[in-house]
């Protein structure tokens, strides 16, 4: 059987055995015991080790979840079983087959191969449960694109149960391909997200790697050319809001003028207080409620106030209750009156403004009409 070196993995509790597309991690017998060191097993005749993203890519395996391991070896013809490989549940390839067939996919695969898919994902660190979850997402897809792209996202550092949550909050993850998944990661890391804070973001907004490339470049480009953050803050905006790159560049660019010019907050406080996790309604709400009842004042052209302006931080992170109570003194009443109010006002706004953008329009073509009269 051949097999290549995928190097050490870090040290986990308990033993880990993981199969990946008929790809199993096994214990080396030929290194001292001392330091363990694990192989993978090259994939059977059955299955194309471009399905093995260990394989394909030839990354360090950077989380493994934790799993009992059975021993024995894996067995080089095809998806028989392991003899010394505990079958499936009867009962979960039952239900999983019933599901299948359901999905009008009984034929693309046999019971062994999806015994073996199941044995796969179990090792992963799944229970039965999750399983069945797991195949609830988008179940008109092939089981074996299912445990390529489960296996990708365990290799980013997510476990087991982050990995089901990253799915069903963004299922359309599931029909990208593994090298997809692969190159999105990679341009991450370029913004400077390391495996740490790029776990975070995915975590948090599984639907970037949806997200075309000219987005998210736009989003940066709003975040360094026009509100000019330094690279430092555009990663530390990234890592603790990764929702922003969800949203239209101009509404950034607007929520970030806002509170640089009408609230005269500075950069650093900005990045420091989560701003944009907060709706850009819900700023302007809290920081004009707060001015009118006289706890808040734009800082004049050399930063200076009358008064002691509440931080940034505490109007925008703390929530609704707490800013009524401790910043506002205000009751919940009051404040959603005011809200009613603003909306009413601005509404009002924004009707003068189309008026008189109206009658400046007619009166551009009044004068050409008699420009063209007079040639």
């Amino acid at each position: 059987m051949h097999s290549s070196s995928l190097g050490p993995i870090r040290e986990l509790s308990g033993r880990a055995a993981w199969i990946l597309q008929g790809c199993r991690l096994v214990p080396s017998t030929h290194l001292p015991v001392t330091r363990q060191s694990w192989l993978c097993a090259f994939p059977s005749a059955g299955l194309s080790a471009s399905f093995c993203p260990l394989l394909s890519s030839g990354r360090r395996l950077a989380s493994v979840a934790p799993s009992e391991w059975s021993g024995g070896g894996l067995s080089s013809a095809g998806w028989e079983q392991d003899s010394n490989e505990p079958a499936p549940s009867g009962k979960l390839l039952e239900a999983v087959r019933l599901s299948l067939v359901a999905q009008q996919r009984q034929a693309d695969i046999g019971n062994s191969e999806l015994g073996k898919m199941l044995n796969s994902f179990s090792d992963m660190g799944f229970n039965n449960a999750q399983i069945m979850q797991l195949f609830g997402l988008q179940p008109r897809l092939a089981p074996q694109t299912r445990l390529a792209v489960v296996s990708e996202l365990l290799l980013l550092g997510l476990d087991a149960d982050s990995t089901l949550k990253v799915l069903q909050k963004s299922p359309e993850v599931l029909r990208m391909t593994a090298q997809q998944l692969r190159h999105r990661a990679d341009y991450l890391r370029r913004l400077d997200l390391g495996e740490g804070n790029l776990q975070r973001v995915v975590s948090h907004c599984p639907s970037i790697f949806t997200l075309s490339w000219k987005k998210i470049d736009a989003v940066v480009r709003v975040f360094k050319e026009k509100c000019i953050f330094t690279v430092d803050q555009v990663t530390e905006i990234l890592h603790h809001c990764p929702n922003v790159l969800l949203e239209e560049p101009h509404d950034l660019e607007y929520k970030f003028q806002y509170v640089y010019f009408r609230m005269g907050v500075k950069h650093k406080a900005m990045v420091k207080s989560g701003l944009f996790r907060t709706p850009v309604a819900e700023v302007k709400n809290r920081h004009i409620f707060l001015e009118r009842l006289g706890l808040y004042q734009t800082p004049d052209k050399k930063g200076q106030t009358q008064i002691v302006n509440p931080k940034l931080k505490e109007i925008v992170q703390v929530s609704e209750g707490d800013f009524l109570a401790k910043i506002a003194h205000s009751s919940l009443e009051e404040f959603e009156v005011f809200k009613k109010l603003l909306a009413r006002e601005e509404e009002e706004g924004d009707q003068d403004i189309a008026s008189e953008e109206r009658d400046s329009a007619s009166e551009g073509e009044g004068e050409m009409s008699d420009s063209e009269e007079g040639n």
